[in-house]
């Protein structure tokens, strides 16, 4: 299966623009989407039954899972379990892959986070 940026749904959401790569319902497994953000995501929250897998392409940051501060730039890896909290600020275009797939019925907000 090949996803096609021209069929990926474009989305805002809590200071982050996201390119949802749709795998539609023959791969529940996983999802994919591209991300860029010039100040973070203005959001803490955590996922009940998604792991999600972030690969920084560009820029730097911080990551905070479960009010653990992690440095993060382009090369890094952040994986964060089903169940944490987190959230992440800095500058960064980034690939997000989540398993299984994001739901909605999944996500829980925990609260919003100023990002300064």
């Amino acid at each position: 299966m090949i996803l096609k940026r021209s069929n990926a749904i474009a989305v805002s959401k809590a200071g982050v623009d996201m390119w949802i790569y749709p795998s539609g319902p023959d791969i529940p497994q996983a999802a994919v989407v591209y991300q860029e953000t010039a100040r973070g995501h203005e959001e803490e929250f955590r996922h009940h039954t998604s792991a999600f897998v972030y690969y920084i392409l560009e820029g730097a940051g911080e990551w905070v899972i479960e009010d653990e501060v992690f440095p993060v730039e382009a090369g890094d890896v952040v994986i964060v379990p089903p169940g944490k909290r987190f959230y992440f600020r800095g500058a960064l275009k980034q690939v997000c892959i989540t398993a299984p797939a994001w739901t909605p019925e999944g996500e829980e907000f925990v609260r919003t986070v100023p990002l300064g």
